[in-house]
């Protein structure tokens, strides 16, 4: 009897080992995962097929599968496409692959160095497969090396050698079509090679070699390019001088959005921007345009002209501003084109200024940047004709002083009554409840408000002006004593339910600095 128990004990656990198996996990390393036994299992499968419930997960339509797979990694991608046919069908759907990230670790194995320990290293055949597989459906790639650039530049080197194989004679069947589709390229250099304990902070190093030869290979290649994005790239005079060589060769009639964001960090005009005839949105770094280049954007149908400035552009005061006569050349022959003065920097700095241009916004993403009166000042003399956006986002890093002498509601709303086509505003220094009202009222075509709940005081601390008539004077002081009078107030003048923003949502908020386009 007990050698039949046993029997079956062991026929038992055999049934189980067999439902057990191999598993790769996230690291893509092997363990083995054993099935226990689930008494809940056995009953369910002695349910009628008439009694089973099941999902509809497959039956999304194309639409929604597509928005999910854009959510996905590449990886991901794959497991999912493993779940159905339609699941399948779904992952070579065009906007499935409008961005395709490469990174360190983007189809790169662990591989042992004997000086440097692990390392993740270009798996050759995984990105050959991979390529073979969805290279015929890439819209767009964007390279975001940190660290391990040998991978990036054999990455690009294996995708240039596949589009050439594709164009032979009699190419591979599965290497037809290889990058044809690809219509943006975005390629985000890590210039700052300074460790967190750093006391310096900031150490830049340029990319160049054979890096941006490989890039400018690749470039070729692409023909049909509609977005270029380099960033933070720092090179030297004679490279940045060449770095699109090989694009306008291609693309000087294809091309709709450029970004070219310190190319270097000295004065260095880029004179091919000015080559491309139909480019709609050009960003670029201040020290990297001059009264010429101006002059061969005129002959564009550039829109919109974004001079931005981050934390490793140079200091403003080191910066020369274009010339006057140049600006009112170009207003004269392209009325429509908007510039938009941007800085990004986590430490204090100003915008450098550019007289007589048509500057449509000036924005800040800088925690530290101040409100300074004097520079305000000269912006409201420049562009009150033009300016349509202000505004510091990111919650502040600085205490506002609270005295009604010493903050900023006074420039604030000569900067109202001036610049009569502001129509977004973006306040986070403290102001009064009153000075809200007098904005709302003062400015005509404001559209959007948006301001720090935190950094508002309940106070009615104007002097009276003589212009003001006592029932106004009235309504100013009663609407003046709460957050809700304020905010039902505003929302009568605006046209629409308008509320304090708390720092939570302050912190999500994002300027449109094409409001009004």
């Amino acid at each position: 009897m007990s050698t039949i128990n046993a029997g079956r004990k062991n026929s038992a656990q055999i049934e189980v080992m067999q439902k057990a198996g191999w598993k790769i996990d996230e690291n893509e390393k092997a363990c083995y995962i054993d099935i226990e036994e689930d008494d809940d299992a056995d009953a369910n499968d002695k349910l009628d097929e008439s009694q089973r419930v099941y999902s509809r997960w497959s039956e999304l339509p194309n639409l929604i599968l597509e928005e999910i797979f854009t959510y996905l990694s590449p990886k991901e991608r794959y497991y999912a496409s493993l779940v159905c046919r339609q699941w399948y069908s779904a992952f070579y759907l065009p906007t499935v692959w409008n961005n395709f990230v490469v990174d360190d670790r983007t189809l790169t194995r662990p591989k042992y160095n004997y000086y440097s320990g692990w390392q993740y290293c270009l798996d050759h055949m995984r990105t050959q497969n991979c390529l073979a597989r969805i290279g015929k459906h890439l819209r767009g790639i964007e390279f975001r090396p940190w660290h391990s650039f040998n991978n990036i530049y054999q990455f690009m080197t294996m995708l240039s050698w596949s589009i050439d194989k594709g164009l032979e004679q009699h190419p591979q069947s599965e290497l037809i079509g290889m990058g044809q589709r690809i219509r943006s390229l975005v390629y985000h250099f890590p210039c700052n090679m300074s460790q967190p304990n750093d006391p310096e902070g900031i150490k830049l190093f340029g990319t160049g070699g054979q890096l941006l030869k490989g890039l400018k290979e690749l470039m070729l290649r692409l023909p049909d390019l509609h977005t270029l994005k380099l960033i933070d790239f720092v090179l030297e005079r004679f490279e940045a001088n060449h770095l699109l060589d090989e694009v306008v060769c291609s693309c000087c009639t294809k091309m709709r959005v450029l970004n070219l964001v310190n190319v270097t960090t000295m004065h260095c005009p880029i004179m091919h921007v000015g080559l491309f005839l139909n480019l709609r949105e050009l960003t670029i770094s201040p020290q990297n345009i001059d009264d010429d280049v101006l002059s061969l954007l005129a002959d564009t149908k550039l829109r919109h002209l974004h001079l931005l400035q981050n934390c490793y552009t140079p200091n403003h005061l080191s910066i020369s501003a274009c010339g006057v006569k140049a600006w009112r050349s170009l207003k004269a022959t392209n009325p429509r084109l908007r510039v938009h003065l941007r800085v990004e920097n986590m430490v204090d700095g100003d915008v450098v200024l550019q007289p007589e241009a048509p500057v449509h916004s000036i924005t800040y993403w800088a925690p530290q940047a101040r409100i300074r009166t004097e520079l305000l000042l000269r912006m409201v003399d420049h562009y009150k004709n033009t300016l349509a956006v202000y505004g510091h986002e990111l919650l502040p890093r600085f205490s506002s002083p609270k005295p009604f002498d010493s903050r900023v509601d006074s420039v604030l709303l000569l900067m109202c009554r001036q610049c009569f086509n502001l129509d977004t505003l973006v306040i986070r220094e403290k102001v009064s409840t009153s000075t809200l009202l007098l904005l709302a009222r003062t400015a005509k075509n404001l559209q959007k408000l948006h301001v720090r709940r935190f950094a508002v005081i309940l106070r009615c601390d104007w002097p009276r002006h003589p212009e003001w008539s006592d029932e106004f004077h009235l309504w100013l002081r009663r609407n003046s004593r709460s957050y809700e009078a304020v905010e039902r107030e505003i929302s009568q003048i605006l046209g629409y339910k308008w509320n304090l923003l708390s720092d939570r949502d302050f912190k999500q908020l994002t300027v449109n600095v094409r409001a009004g386009a």
